[in-house]
């Protein structure tokens, strides 16, 4: 029995050799080259090109490549499949001509004689959205806003100087694909910030440096322990669970606040008492994490505020201090959404005010549409800012 055990591992072990000295991957099944590409065409595209062809009528054939380099000393591939017909390349910071090679790949990896191309990339996108780019104060800190007409993805960059190290240090990279751009740097000091600014794509191409000088406009949060319900006439209905509090109870989960489903009753409202006379600034929003941009997630709504209360409920008291709409960055349809949709959704979304709006005490959000289209509304958590020197 012992030798009849040792017989099998022995077997088994040089099966086991036999195996792992197999080559992976297909074996060359010839070595005669595919045929050249044929028909090129080039379509010039902002920071790259888009070339199509004819592919060789080879049997075998397994994709055709482009080989180009974005950068001096720095070769890269794109390739596409038999069943393709263009290849896309992109990356390019600048408008210099490129030599591109096109070779097919046959399934034995032999290559064809390469077809030598030149292609012009139009302005590259770090290039055109930084013409765009605009920085301006803020309460409490700064706003950036830019167009990005094609939906690259990149970056926008900020640095400031250092006076003691005198030169400039990061400050803030965000990163976005949204069409119309718009982010913001909060919790600065009033002192004058001197500001560099670039766009920065994936393969790491910049923008020229845009430089400012921005004076942050004086902001504060305000205290979450003098916030109050106030239950008005026409508020409402409120649910007997997720209770009004949760909205300033510091924390955007499990439970915020949400209103009663009431059909018929539409829009709705709810009005919190500030606890102090103040100048809003802006409100950060955040959402139900398990359904952004969805269910009863604020969508469109209205901000009203009053320095003095009537218990009455009627509107004629109140000034309209904002009417705001939750924007989500991608664009994509009910259901989807990008990294940049969850992190907007997760850190809140901040809406600002004017800065001429008077100063109140009490503020009532009026909800006009949620994004599930329903018939109550959620907050989890509000945090605000302003002037309530």
């Amino acid at each position: 029995m012992k030798r009849k055990l040792i017989f099998l591992l022995t077997i088994l072990g040089f099966v086991i050799y036999s195996c792992d000295e197999e080559t992976i991957g297909q074996q060359p099944l010839d070595n005669v080259p595919p045929g050249e590409v044929s028909n090129v065409e080039i379509i010039n595209t902002p920071g790259g090109a888009l070339i199509t062809y004819s592919v060789p009528k080879d049997e075998d054939l397994l994709y055709v490549k482009a080989v180009y380099s974005r950068k001096e000393g720095q070769i890269s591939e794109s390739k596409a499949s038999q069943y393709a017909d263009t290849l896309v390349i992109e990356g390019f910071g600048n408008t210099i001509e490129r030599q591109v090679q096109l070779i097919a790949v046959d399934r034995s990896r032999n290559e064809s004689k390469p077809i030598n191309v030149t292609v012009t990339p139009l302005e590259p996108p770090v290039n055109t959205i930084a013409n765009t780019l605009n920085l301006k104060e803020d309460f409490g800190g700064i706003t950036s806003t830019w167009d990005n007409e094609n939906k690259a993805k990149i970056s926008i960059v900020l640095q400031e100087r250092d006076s003691l190290l005198n030169e400039f240090v990061p400050l803030e990279t965000y990163y976005s694909s949204a069409k119309e751009g718009k982010f913001s740097v909060f919790g600065l000091d009033t002192l004058p910030k001197h500001i560099q600014a670039f766009v920065q794509d994936r393969w790491e191409n910049r923008s020229p440096v845009k430089e400012y000088t921005i004076t942050p406009i004086y902001e504060t949060e305000f205290d979450k322990g003098k916030f109050a319900f106030i239950d008005l006439p026409g508020d409402g209905p409120h649910h007997s669970a997720w209770v009004p509090s949760n909205i300033w109870n510091g924390t955007n989960e499990p439970n915020g606040y949400s209103s009663n489903p009431a059909p018929g009753m539409w829009p709705q409202s709810i009005t919190i008492d500030l606890g102090v006379i103040g100048r809003l600034s802006r409100i950060k929003l955040y959402q139900r994490k398990e359904y952004i941009y969805a269910e009863g997630n604020l969508k469109k709504f209205e901000v009203w505020g009053a320095e003095t209360l009537d218990l009455s409920g009627s509107w004629d008291s109140w000034t309209l201090l904002g009417d705001f709409e939750s924007i989500k960055p991608s664009g994509l349809p009910f259901g989807q959404y990008s990294d940049e949709d969850s992190a907007v959704a997760y850190n809140g979304e901040d809406f600002s005010f004017i800065p001429t709006n008077p100063k109140i005490r009490y503020i009532r959000i009026r909800v006009k549409e949620t994004w599930a289209g329903g018939d109550n509304f959620q907050i989890m958590e509000l945090d605000i800012f302003g002037d309530n020197r």
